[in-house]
């Protein structure tokens, strides 16, 4: 073996052995010096060293060079051109600029697709580009190439960068929709690691049956699944592994199972990852995330963690926006109790204050009169004393639903207490308008007793009251209201009555205890 190949491992014996005389750089032993030198020191280097030679850049490199050119290897004397032809249009013009004496140059992170493991993978790199001289000083005659494969670094700042872009888009989400609609969204935007995505949940009233809560990288669902929205599970049965058994699944042809249809082809993808959205302590699965698998990547460790991670953000989003949702239901919910009653639903006394001074305020900007209806029940006490409480409350409950009919569509029906309600009316044009609405609660209040009380009548008393000079703020409209209704009492029952200013000397008392009803 030649001297200049005893210590270049497998490509030194490949060298060794080689029949130079057919290639460009001719026979060993008519090698320069400076050939000679060049090539001895790239195949003793443990780093990936190249020596392109000449204007042909016919090769030669180490050891450490075959994990980067793959199943290129062995290319040996081969001319750059011919052994890297995808690559000629970007690097050729840098290694013409070193031969022509321009100085080094380099070229960080670039992106190469090699067949290192029988498919196109991938991969970066960074390129240092010195001139080889005769002598120092003198014409450049090759360039000597050391490349660093920086493909790890390069994907994991990728995946990273999505990672956080993931956790910031997806913090403080109102609802679970909004969680997942924002995580597909930010991985649509890696495609390169995630080729298509599509992240589904039960669907509770379908056995083996899922709806797509969020997608990107594929065709709308109503455009691409047959019931828009819905995922048949008996066509893909392993995506029932992973929601069953919590553990991540490759599922190969999944778009085509499911009828579904990317709206790109690159990168190419045949494969996805089924990920469960977990939240642990025994609780169900949220749902799946199931990510296409890029054909130019290698499913390794490193791609598995971070899909892995993406699951695990979604579900941590997901949880905490539920909790915030169910925070504001259950404040919703606290509310709405705190100002309806919970007999009838109407709104409570609290509400019906809050209204109307609100009601109160905007009228005196629109100059419109609001109007306030009292309402008592005449003989409510006999349905309770003969006929019980549930009978009591089933009567209340009719008057509320009576109540909600006959107003008018902007007016506000509430429950002040027991027997008690009343009619907020916006915007009163005129008195016939609100002792229209009075009429119409007497009639059909009176009209409720023939639902089988036993002959027991049961009338309302009304007392209508606007407001103006004698009553100008919610405490006054209301008192006036109520003194209107008990002299709608005294004059009779069953009947409405105006307040009027002879009546003016109740709104300065207590109110007068009343007599039994």
């Amino acid at each position: 073996m030649d001297r200049v190949f005893a210590a270049g491992g497998v490509v030194g014996r490949l060298m060794a052995d080689m029949d130079w005389s057919a290639t460009a750089l001719g026979p060993v032993r008519e090698w320069c010096p400076t050939l000679r030198t060049a090539v001895s020191i790239c195949l003793e280097s443990r780093f990936a060293l190249e020596v392109l030679w000449g204007k042909d850049f016919s090769q030669v490199y180490n050891d450490a060079l075959i994990t980067h050119i793959g199943q290129k290897h062995p290319c040996l004397g081969v001319p750059f051109r011919e052994a890297f032809p995808e690559l000629e249009d970007d690097y050729v013009p840098m290694l013409d600029r070193v031969l022509a004496g321009n100085g080094a140059t380099w070229s960080k992170d670039c992106l190469l697709l090699l067949n290192r493991h029988g498919f196109l993978e991938e991969c970066y790199f960074t390129f240092s580009f010195g001139p080889i001289r005769r002598h120092p000083g003198a014409d450049v005659v090759g360039v000597l190439t050391a490349t660093q494969e920086t493909t790890r670094q390069v994907l994991g700042t990728r995946r990273l960068s999505c990672l956080r872009d993931l956790a910031s888009t997806t913090a403080s989400r109102r609802s679970p929709g909004e969680a997942f609609a924002e995580a597909a969204q930010v991985l649509g935007r890696y495609p390169a690691d995630i080729p298509y995505c599509l992240i589904a949940v039960p669907d509770p009233g379908t056995p083996r049956a899922m709806t797509v809560a969020a997608s990107s990288g594929l065709a709308p669902a109503s455009q691409a699944v047959d019931h828009p929205g819905g995922l048949d599970l008996g066509a893909v049965p392993e995506l029932m592994d992973p929601l069953a058994t919590g553990r991540t699944a490759v599922v190969s042809q999944v778009l085509e199972r499911l009828s579904l249809r990317r709206t790109s082809a690159a990168p190419p993808s045949e494969s996805a990852i089924v990920i469960p959205l977990m939240e642990g302590g025994g609780a169900p699965q949220l749902g799946l995330l199931v990510t296409g698998i890029s054909d130019r990547l290698p499913v390794d460790d490193d791609y598995r963690t971070f899909l892995t991670l993406a699951a695990t953000q979604i579900t941590a989003a997901t949880t905490i926006a539920r909790a915030a949702e169910l925070e504001r239901t259950m404040a919703s919910d606290a509310r709405h109790r705190a100002l309806h009653d919970a007999l009838t639903e109407l709104p409570n006394r609290a509400a019906i204050f809050e209204r109307l001074g609100q009601l109160i305020t905007e009228s005196r900007h629109e100059r419109a009169p609001v109007g306030f209806l009292f309402i008592d029940l005449d003989g409510f006490k006999s349905v309770n004393d003969t006929l019980g409480h549930q009978a009591g409350d089933d009567l209340l409950r009719e008057v509320a639903a009576l109540l909600r009919r006959v107003v008018r569509p902007d007016d506000t029906v509430a429950r002040l207490a027991g027997d008690e309600f009343a009619v907020l009316c916006r915007n009163v044009t005129s008195s016939a308008a609100v002792e229209a609405i009075a009429d119409r609660i007497i009639t059909g209040v009176a009209a409720l007793r023939s639902s089988g009380r036993q002959g027991i009548t049961v009338t309302a008393s009304i007392g209508i009251a606007t407001t103006g000079p004698m009553a100008s703020n919610a405490d006054e409209l209301v008192r006036a209201a109520d003194t209107a209704m008990y002299s709608a009492k005294r004059h009779g029952r069953g009947r409405w009555q105006h307040y009027d200013d002879s009546m003016s000397i109740n709104l300065a008392r207590p109110r007068i205890t009343p007599e039994p009803r």
